[in-house]
């Protein structure tokens, strides 16, 4: 209804805006009124009304006079014939008649974009910025965000705000038309459409969206600087996959949508606070009218949208296809393929037909060299540093640098990056960006090629981590194995799809160490198994290798199957000494050492280790004699011989101490904690045994833990706080279980006996209770109270 100059806007319009200049989200706003992000959100769509209460809130929030409650209410309940008609000064819900504009009606609702908009506006309040560039990767949403943060601004631009889409043009020479014609100005001759468009525009208010700058973007650039330099009420809005590099610039990354973090539980009524998931829901019932997120669909939407990165354009194309899929169906059918040819609505353009389409026209804009890099990249997988990248690729560029070239990328959205947690620079392509440059390295001449050179960086850097692990720069190894470990699969599944047992056992082999202190048996086990299973075999030197892996993996996991052990020990003992490999027998020595101590047989083990070590000696590495030495100390235990147990656990801690192996000395602790507790020392014991748990969980070495949190609970349980040990024995199996490890023979005797005596101790509902509460901690958790001074 309008009055003269006045023109009434719906409630949902006015509250948007009041909200967003003020700074606001739409949960804030929710938070402060008492109501849910998802009924604020049907206010501002005009799918729900308010009640008289929320109106009350909102009346407090906004600030209306309390003259104007009646009416103000009226207004917001849809009763707008009886609202007063009055001066805009007087009526903040009435506006008057909207500047000049072009921009695209929104035929859907934009969600979870409450933040980007609101800085966006802000930035666009200053009046010292005027250029505001949103750059990100394909399907991110920057059109979309533009458009309505443009219409969000169209009230502090008098003059207008007007979208130029450039996506059409492939001439340059065609922005200042496209521009003029947008706009609205009559073509003339004379002079030049820049110089037209900068006479037209003169002093006017004025904010014109750019919009799909990348593959004009040089051109695009000094178009717009010359704009905003002439005119000095100008701004403007870009969007591009890279920025423009003009002064004055500012950008502003457009992310991908919210997301519920991994393994997180999930509620109905917490749903609305992850856009991806409204989003999704949203553009389902769009073509399919029945459909709602239920408790039984809400963790496989969460998975598909994960799947999908959180990218809009990418979960409205997925989204669709509901109306021939169920929840699970989908997720089970959404690999590479299927993401990739996924079709849109025919009406939008032909880039946005399908992901396929939207990175194709990304990648077609790039130079030979970028495109090549590019598609050599997908064969990282879970990203890279540039220094790998480089190293890998440097020598397939003779005229320009992989860094360059990385940084290109980057700057065109098709690489992200990030901090890792030693604060080098990482870079990974989200996974639709990633499947689509999968798709082209498939295709081309050099695929096995790339993949074997990354297989070579990956072999050497496991070999190099073989000993790393162990010595004085452990922790930054076992870190940058954890950073690297989706490469170190990714080439494992490479040498064994290609046949590659000498490369795919090197790697393997390196890895023995850390799969074994992260507690990876089954994967480690499961890649061993593939490798020795290969039709090609390896060389007798990788083959002895990865038996002793093996083998020395199944002593933790698989307790009852020693005679399989042995026979892959002997096999691997029996290699070493053809190729007279001393340090390769005394590996094998001391591990079949290890497998007669925990058969009892204390008098083999003796034997087999003093054998070990006695090699090791004329080796002369301190690592390698600690780490057949600490293996005596358990047969001088048993033998009852406390003394020499203690002594030679001493000079097993301090032999590790000069190799750097802060890991072999904590473990290494807690059998002298055992030493202590038999001596009576319980203070001490527990003392010792929490410095070694200390040092454990730098090393997220879960085996160990496990073993600490049992040692921890019998001196619990000694102490007399028999509720405390009844936890750590709890929180100890459970964690066994979750890394598929089992105690070792000649020790479930001594276990079970010790659990039957603390539940001896307790009632039948107070041991069930304390043993719910440690199954119930996680890892972090149950070490917090493993350390804890007094655990009640």
């Amino acid at each position: 209804m309008k009055d003269g100059t006045l023109t009434e806007v719906t409630f949902g319009e006015w509250l948007k805006r009041q909200r967003s200049s003020r700074g606001l989200t739409q949960e804030q706003l929710a938070h402060q009124i008492g109501c849910a992000t998802i009924t604020l959100r049907k206010f501002e769509s005009e799918e729900r009304r308010p009640s008289v209460a929320i109106v009350k809130q909102l009346s407090k929030v906004f600030e209306i006079p309390q003259d104007k409650q009646t009416s103000f209410i009226k207004f917001a309940r849809g009763d707008w014939t009886k609202a007063p008609i009055q001066k805009p000064d007087e009526t903040p819900w009435q506006v008057s008649e909207s500047p000049r504009t072009n921009l695209p009606a929104a035929v859907t609702s934009l969600i979870g974009r409450e933040e980007q908009l609101a800085r966006i506006h802000d930035y666009l309040l200053q009046a010292e910025i005027r250029l505001v560039t949103l750059v990100g990767p394909p399907g991110v949403g920057k059109t979309r965000l533009s458009i309505e943060a443009a219409r969000q601004c169209l009230s502090d631009f008098a003059d207008g705000a007007f979208f130029v889409g450039l996506a059409p043009l492939n001439d340059p020479n065609l922005i200042a038309s496209t521009v003029r014609q947008a706009l609205g100005y009559v073509e003339t001759q004379h002079p030049s459409p820049e110089q037209q468009l900068i006479q037209s525009i003169g002093k006017k208010q004025l904010l014109i969206v750019l919009d799909n700058c990348e593959h004009l973007v040089k051109d695009a650039a000094k178009f717009a600087s010359g704009l905003l330099s002439a005119c000095s009420n100008l701004k403007i809005i870009a969007t591009s996959r890279e920025s423009l590099q003009i002064l004055g610039e500012w950008l502003y990354t457009v992310p991908p949508l919210e997301l519920p973090q991994e393994n997180f539980p999930l509620k109905l009524d917490s749903s609305s606070q992850y856009p991806a998931l409204t989003l999704f829901v949203d553009r389902a019932r769009a073509v399919r009218k029945d459909f709602t997120l239920t408790p039984e669909n809400i963790k496989i939407i969460s998975s598909i949208c994960a799947k999908l990165d959180g990218l809009p354009l990418a979960i409205e194309l997925i989204a669709a296809q509901i109306r021939m899929y169920s929840p699970q169906s989908l997720l089970q059918k959404l690999n590479d393929r299927f993401v990739l040819s996924a079709q849109g609505a025919r009406t939008v353009p032909s880039r946005q037909m399908s992901l396929s389409h939207a990175i194709s026209w990304s990648f077609d804009s790039l130079t030979l060299d970028e495109q090549r890099l590019f598609v050599y990249l997908s064969v990282f997988s879970g990203g890279f540093t540039l220094s790998v990248a480089e190293i890998i690729f440097s020598e397939r560029f003779t005229e320009t640098t992989v860094s360059g070239l990385v940084a290109s990328l980057l700057d065109k959205s098709l690489l992200q990056s990030s901090a890792a947690s030693n604060g080098e620079l990482r870079f990974n392509m989200l996974v639709t960006i990633h499947h689509f440059a999968w798709g082209r390295l498939a295709e081309i001449a050099e695929f096995s090629e790339v993949r074997n050179w990354h297989l070579a960086y990956f072999v050497h850097l496991a070999e190099q981590g073989e000993n790393g692990v162990h010595g004085p720069d452990q922790l930054n190894w076992m870190e940058r194995l954890d950073g690297e470990y989706s490469n170190l699969r990714a080439a494992l599944s490479w040498a064994v799809e290609s046949q590659n047992a000498d490369d795919g056992s090197r790697l393997s082999s390196g890895l023995t160490l850390f799969w074994f202190i992260r507690g990876y048996l089954r994967e480690a086990t499961d890649w061993y198994e593939r490798i020795l299973a290969l039709e090609k075999k390896a060389s007798a030197k990788w083959e002895a290798k990865v038996l002793f892996g093996l083998g020395n993996l199944l002593i933790r996991k698989e307790s009852g199957d020693t005679d399989r052990r042995t026979k892959i020990f002997e096999r691997s003992l029996s290699l070493y000494k053809e190729l007279n490999d001393n340090s390769g027998i005394a590996f094998v020595l001391n591990a079949l050492g290890i497998v007669a101590l925990q058969q009892q047989d204390l008098l083999k083990a003796r034997q087999l280790l003093n054998e070990s070590l006695a090699l090791r000696r004329q080796i002369g590495d301190p690592w390698q004699i600690a780490h057949t030495l600490q293996n005596f100390a358990p047969i001088a235990f048993q033998e009852k011989d406390y003394i020499s147990a203690k002594r030679l656990s001493e000079e097993t801690i301090a032999l590790f101490e000069q190799a750097g192996d802060q890991r072999g000395v904590a473990r290494t602790l807690s059998d002298l904690a055992e030493f202590e507790r038999v001596d009576g020392n319980l203070i001490r014991a527990v003392e010792l045994l929490k410095q070694s748990l200390s040092q454990l969980i730098l090393f997220k070495d879960k085996l160990s833990i496990a073993s600490a949190f049992d040692d921890l609970a019998e001196l619990s349980c000694l102490q007399g706080n028999t509720i405390r040990a009844v936890r750590l024995y709890s929180a100890a199996e459970y964690l066994r279980e979750n890394i598929g490890l089992h105690l070792q023979p000649g020790d479930p005797d001594n276990h079970e006996q010790d659990i039957r005596m603390v539940r001896n101790n307790l009632n039948e509902m107070e041991f069930t209770k304390a043993w719910a509460e440690g199954r119930a901690m996680t890892m972090e958790q149950a070490i917090e109270y493993a350390l804890e001074e007094r655990g009640d």
